[in-house]
């Protein structure tokens, strides 16, 4: 299948499952964030995992927003810091931390990350599952109807995710709370967790640049 038809059929999936919501139903959407072993030379890692949760009726104003501050319809938070836009990501840091109250945004934080061959994958399950279960629970403003979380890019890693989720329904942990997983390039509001999971990225690290600074009054961790 070619690119084209892939997104294709991403778009279509997601518009499948917004239809049945109505303009107050709320939707989780989750990113991701670390630094692991290899590539922390002896410093601190972690892992986290980002939810913002918002009501139907704000999703496209919010689109229109994002798209107008980063001047396009490409965005990924890692790249834009590397390319020295350090004053359009607290830019956006400053736009989320204008969040409605029925607007909220709840992460899952695992720290340290095992020195394990799969230590990574491990985090990442626990983090992910803490975060589905929370949401469920109704720890955040309100609890979401869907999960849309960003598709990671090779197959095995989208099967563990696909066995993350079957195992924490089994266990009774999320209900039957839907989780879709897509790309940031059919659904711009994973940015969001994309631009906040980078921004705790830096705090966590020890970092003085102060992105997460406008968000933290609004930021519910979950410490793991």
């Amino acid at each position: 299948m070619v690119a084209s038809e892939i997104q294709a059929t991403r778009l279509r999936l997601l518009q499948d499952a917004y239809r049945r919501l109505g303009a107050d139903t709320h939707v989780a959407f989750v990113d991701e964030s670390y630094v692991v072993p290899e590539v922390a030379h002896g410093g601190r890692t972690f892992y986290i995992a980002t939810a913002y949760v918002s009501p139907v009726r704000l999703h496209e104003p919010v689109r229109r927003d994002l798209v107008d501050i980063v001047g396009g319809t490409y965005w990924h938070t890692n790249e834009a810091h590397g390319s020295g836009k350090a004053r359009k990501i607290r830019e956006l840091c400053e736009y989320l931390a204008e969040a409605e109250a029925d607007e909220s945004f709840l992460l899952a934080v695992k720290s340290p990350i095992e020195v394990i061959a799969d230590g990574d994958e491990r985090a990442r399950e626990v983090c992910l599952t803490a975060l589905l279960e929370a949401l469920h629970r109704g720890d955040v403003s309100q609890r979401p109807s869907l999960v849309i979380a960003e598709e990671r890019h090779h197959q095995r890693q989208r099967a563990r995710d696909q066995r993350t989720v079957r195992s924490a329904r089994r266990a009774q942990r999320i209900g039957q709370t839907q989780v879709l997983f897509t790309s940031p390039a059919v659904e711009t509001l994973l940015w969001v967790p994309d631009i906040v999971s980078f921004a705790q990225n830096h705090k966590e690290r020890g970092s003085n640049i102060g992105y997460v600074a406008p968000l933290e009054p609004l930021l519910r961790i979950i410490s793991l």
